[in-house]
């Protein structure tokens, strides 16, 4: 069996750990590394709710892999021609079948937020125009069509979707967020065409032995700030001789018949009798709000198609005193 097998096996071995190893270390950082407290997690969190938020949390992952794989091992290939040697990179991109980066792209198309659909337009007509040149280097007018006019027409359709976005992301400065809608139709036709040979191989297999590097890291660092418990905040009764109750802010545990047991943003455990509680309502994180304010025809940028178009409760939750921590006039 080759090396290059062999590793394929040990990382399709390791492959479905990293889920678990994921969800622990969330319940891990969420007790503060206390041990009792993480056992109390383990005791009341059911597994759906943390998959669930594994899930929502990191369903962009899968079309940025598949098509990182295609498009990378397909310009590797491309631009060494004869010379291309056998690698992973290309291997993958041979077994991956069109429909799954079909599928890749349509799942990205409603998962990405909407100022990454640029990046997607261009990923996706470079893997048009490279698989067409790999697959038909004499058909001199179809490549000509699919690596030329195809990126041309989806950044005149891009511009003038998201040409107010981009101004209102200049005037609010929102660089970064510019620079997403505005950049990537311009490199487009320059990803469809092949590199210098002599670099095709570190220029394609250094970018994605990084990536398969630093990925893990960078996705657990985001899913370690995902919601799992619930944010509420508690008023409490006012104890004998005190004018007003308590504002309580954390994250619910558990409710049974007598106590409603709660965990704060320190790590901290507390139980609330029942009989204490005046009023709760839910609060919105932070992870709730949008990050961006600019629009392009009524879509936040920061929000996917699917949040777009399905529907979603607007409560005036996250405006609620008692989420700032200040008890409710009346």
């Amino acid at each position: 069996m080759s090396g290059q097998a062999r590793g394929s096996q040990w990382t399709l071995a390791f492959l479905p750990a990293f889920p678990i190893v994921l969800l622990v270390l969330r319940l891990w950082q969420l007790s503060r590394q206390d041990l009792d407290t993480m056992l109390l997690l383990v005791q009341n969190v059911g597994p759906l709710d943390l998959v669930s938020s594994l899930v929502i949390t990191l369903i962009w992952v899968p079309p940025v892999v598949v098509l990182t794989v295609r498009v990378l091992g397909l310009l590797y290939q491309v631009s060494a021609g004869a010379d291309a040697k056998p690698s992973w990179l290309a291997g993958g991109a041979d077994r991956t079948p069109d429909w799954a980066v079909a599928a890749a792209v349509m799942w990205a198309a409603t998962a990405w937020q909407a100022q990454y659909l640029p990046v997607l337009a261009m990923v996706t007509a470079a893997i048009a125009g490279l698989t067409v040149r790999h697959r038909h280097p004499q058909r001199v007018r179809l490549i000509r069509a699919v690596c030329l006019l195809l990126p041309l027409g989806l950044a005149i359709a891009e511009y003038a979707w998201f040409g107010p976005a981009i101004v209102d992301a200049v005037h609010r400065g929102e660089i970064v967020v510019a620079l997403l809608l505005l950049v990537p139709p311009l490199l487009a036709p320059l990803l469809a065409g092949p590199i210098p040979a002599s670099v095709a191989r570190s220029a394609t297999h250094a970018p994605a032995a990084a990536g398969a590097l630093i990925g893990p890291v960078v996705l657990g660092a985001i899913f370690l700030r995902a919601p799992v418990l619930p944010s509420v905040a508690l008023e409490l009764k006012p104890e004998s001789g005190a004018p007003r109750g308590e504002i309580v802010l954390a994250g619910v545990v558990t409710v049974d018949d007598t106590m409603t047991t709660l965990l704060d943003d320190q790590g901290a455990v507390r139980f609330v009798p029942n009989d204490r509680v005046a009023s709760k309502t839910l609060c919105a994180g932070a992870e709730q709000i949008p990050p961006s304010r600019v629009e392009a025809h009524g879509w936040l940028v920061g929000q996917s198609a699917l949040q777009w178009v399905l529907p979603s409760r607007h409560t005036p939750r996250s405006g609620d005193p008692r989420c700032e921590g200040r008890p409710v006039k009346g």
